[in-house]
């Protein structure tokens, strides 16, 4: 079961780059004690080699993640941006793209994010539910549309 509730919901007003809202949300779950230490850095490290940022072609997003040995306990952390943040492409890292969501996961399985993975693609597949996601401030809202996909 993967820990996530609208604790775990960071809505992002101020523009800021990649690293610092990867360093916020990371840090988010770890004053939950959901990772550990290393897992700021481990998100930092891995997003340099394997980029997350995801074209949908409309409201893009970034999925980062990092080793399980990095991770407490299973979690996710949504950041909603409201100034897109640039991020490489999954697909094509030498091409950034702005993305205004950001979904990190924070797993206990070896091949656990490839479960996540499809719950998550099939909510960023909905853009009429990431459009409402990025335009409330209010991170229950973001729960409330996000928890029936992600849970």
């Amino acid at each position: 079961m993967t820990n996530y509730n609208e604790s775990q919901i960071i809505v992002i007003e101020e523009e800021l780059p990649k690293e610092e809202v990867l360093q916020k949300m990371a840090k988010l779950l770890e004053s939950k004690k959901l990772v550990k230490d290393t897992y700021l850095n481990a998100i930092l490290e891995r997003e340099k080699t394997y980029p997350t940022g995801i074209d949908t072609e409309g409201i893009n997003v970034a999925i980062p993640h990092c080793d399980i040995a990095n991770v407490n306990e299973a979690a996710l952390c949504v950041g909603v941006l409201k100034h897109p943040v640039e991020f490489a492409k999954m697909d094509d890292p030498d091409t950034n793209i702005k993305v205004s969501m950001v979904i990190m996961m924070a797993l206990t399985e070896p091949h656990g994010h490839i479960e996540m993975l499809q719950k998550i693609i099939a909510l960023i597949q909905d853009q009429d539910i990431l459009s409402k996601i990025t335009m409330t401030n209010d991170p229950k809202i973001v729960f409330d549309l996000t928890k029936d996909k992600l849970i």
